[in-house]
């Protein structure tokens, strides 16, 4: 008794809220708790916007209807923010000269990892184009559908879901970790629970799928991750996922 009484002390200390092990588990709690809340959001989500949105405009309410996820990660964030009363995790600013730089940098690095990522996925017995089509008819909408309202649009549908998702993963998630662990550890463990928090989306696809959405995933978030560990400035980092759903790397693109 006095071994198992020994070992179960030693494991509590290694695992406990101020070891990174512990802040490891509770991290990954929250993200899993994060994306299963979002399935049971985004069917309310999108049957509020169907009933009181499309009647009036279906393109707006399919474009909506793809923020579904942004929607139950921020009743995460609001949750976590009233309890914790962890304030430092946000970190919003106007960018400067430095943060535009790494804006910059970080579009470009989306396309590098792009391309690295098609490089890959054949050497597993992969390929890419599993995936084409499941972006949601949302995807297919863009800001050209909306001339003289697209900067609206690109604030309330592209700019704050991007922004809210970014203070989840990023400003929460990525921030305890850096508490804990090394800036490239950091890094890899937040690109690792961004995919995992968008994966279970790609359970429904079989192996093939899955497995090509989350190497995707992590390639994307080795990436939002890097700039917002060199940067910490929220901001950035959600413009430059906000201009990764469009279909041009410009801003603006949807006019073009």
């Amino acid at each position: 008794m006095v071994q198992i009484a020994h070992w179960l002390h030693t494991l509590s200390r290694r695992v406990g809220p101020d070891t990174g092990v512990g802040t490891v588990i509770r991290m990954t709690g929250l993200t899993l708790f994060a994306s299963v809340l979002s399935l049971f959001v985004f069917p309310i989500h999108r049957s509020l916007l169907d009933r009181f949105v499309a009647p009036w405009s279906a393109d707006l309410a399919s474009l909506a209807g793809t923020k579904g996820s942004q929607v139950a990660v921020a009743v995460v964030v609001v949750g976590y923010l009233a309890t914790t009363r962890r304030w430092n995790v946000v970190q919003i600013r106007r960018p400067t000269l430095h943060d535009t730089l790494w804006m910059v940098l970080g579009a470009a690095g989306l396309d590098l990892m792009a391309e690295a990522i098609q490089f890959v996925l054949p050497l597993a017995g992969l390929s890419i184009e599993v995936l084409s089509g499941s972006g949601g008819s949302g995807s297919a909408v863009g800001l050209g559908t909306w001339p003289l309202l697209w900067p609206l649009v690109f604030l309330g549908l592209y700019l704050l879901p991007a922004l809210v998702e970014e203070q989840f993963v990023r400003g929460i998630v990525q921030g305890r970790l850096g508490e804990r662990f090394h800036p490239a550890l950091e890094v890899v463990l937040g690109a690792a629970l961004f995919a995992l928090m968008h994966g279970l989306y790609g359970l429904g696809g079989g192996p093939e799928f899955l497995a090509t959405y989350l190497i995707v995933l992590f390639g994307q978030g080795l990436v939002f991750c890097l700039t917002y560990e060199r940067t910490r400035n929220l901001l950035v980092v959600a413009l430059i996922h906000a201009l990764s759903w469009t279909a041009v790397d410009v801003p603006f693109f949807g006019l073009l």
